[in-house]
């Protein structure tokens, strides 16, 4: 059950000025297209995301995959424990960011968890049909291990993370894994994730306008992403390689925390997942974040409630890894 009234909260006053500014509804945005999501991702990172803070250090590597390399970032913080790697997927709708976008969130969330953090750089649609980027994410999963291995890590303690569509690839990855009967992480973190190609929730009446991300710029990323019509999908709506809710294998799942944030349309999918999860018996937490939005995570320039915003929700991330650490 919901954590917070969705009914009647209101945004967080940092969130308030966000929707009354950066953020705000732009009536002559006309049709998104590919070039315009990607610069406005990448300028909203210099605006509300900031520099990022020092780790010990960073380096690039490569993964292994049938669709060639898929590149990764590497953080270490000063106080990291060498045994534990969180991978991380990041989110922008499938269609954009990447490494240096989501570099900031990247080292905050190595300094909170104290588990090294290697970022994917997962190639990105419409350029990528799907499902490759899942296949990708599967990939280095699959691969990490000994890819830490040559930098001198013996991992022990193999997370994962995602936001938005990022929580997409990694649920989608998850069960890819599962179904060929492959070795699944140990944890999982899934942020504001989309679980359903649907568009069917309750979530989508209430916060569809007005809060920065869209019921309409949702159905765009995913024909984006799945390169046709979502009215053409049929039976293929419940097809776990789309919409990772459905998932047989969601038994196989390690235990989960999700995050979802109260004024997000996609609030109650993500709380869909938490449900279903619990439902096969996969040990589940769920933080719902009262009066934030889709993205906040990201936001810490300007969002920095030291209960509900971005570093003290990463601290928590933390709290939750440490649990299921050998």
């Amino acid at each position: 059950m919901p954590t917070v009234d969705l009914e009647t909260q209101a945004p967080h006053p940092q969130v308030a000025d966000l929707l009354a500014g950066i953020l705000r509804p732009d009536p002559t945005g006309g049709v998104p297209t590919v070039d315009g999501v990607r610069y406005t991702t990448q300028r909203l990172s210099e605006i509300l995301v900031g520099p990022g803070e020092p780790v010990l250090r960073t380096w690039d590597s490569n993964a292994p995959s049938p669709h060639g390399s898929v590149p990764l970032r590497w953080y270490e913080s000063p106080d990291a424990a060498r045994d534990s790697l969180l991978v991380y997927v990041h989110g922008g709708g499938w269609v954009a960011g990447n490494r240096e976008t989501h570099d900031t969130a990247s080292r905050a969330l190595a300094l909170r968890t104290r588990f090294i953090v290697a970022t994917v750089d997962y190639t990105l649609s419409p350029e990528a049909p799907h499902p490759q980027a899942i296949l990708e994410v599967a990939d280095v999963l699959h691969h990490v291990r000994s890819l830490a291995r040559e930098f001198g890590l013996e991992i022990r303690n193999l997370a994962v993370a995602g936001d938005s569509a990022g929580g997409h690839l990694l649920g989608a990855a998850l069960h890819h894994l599962a179904a060929s009967k492959s070795s699944l992480p140990d944890a999982a973190v899934f942020v504001y994730p989309i679980t359903d190609v649907s568009l069917d929730y309750p979530s989508y009446t209430r916060f569809g306008e007005g809060f920065a991300l869209t019921g309409d710029r949702m159905r765009w990323y995913w024909e984006q992403y799945l390169g046709e019509d979502l009215g053409q999908l049929g039976d293929r709506r419940r097809d776990p390689y789309i919409s990772p809710l459905y998932s047989p294998h969601l038994d196989r799942f390690p235990p989960s925390l999700i995050i979802t944030a109260g004024l997000d349309v996609l609030h109650d999918e993500g709380e869909a997942l938490a449900e279903r999860l619990r439902q096969n018996s996969v040990p589940v937490e769920h933080i719902d974040v009262p009066g934030h939005i889709h993205g906040f995570l990201r936001y810490r320039k300007v969002l920095t409630d030291p209960v509900d915003g971005p570093d003290a929700i990463m601290v928590r991330i933390g709290d939750f890894l440490g649990k299921h650490s050998t």
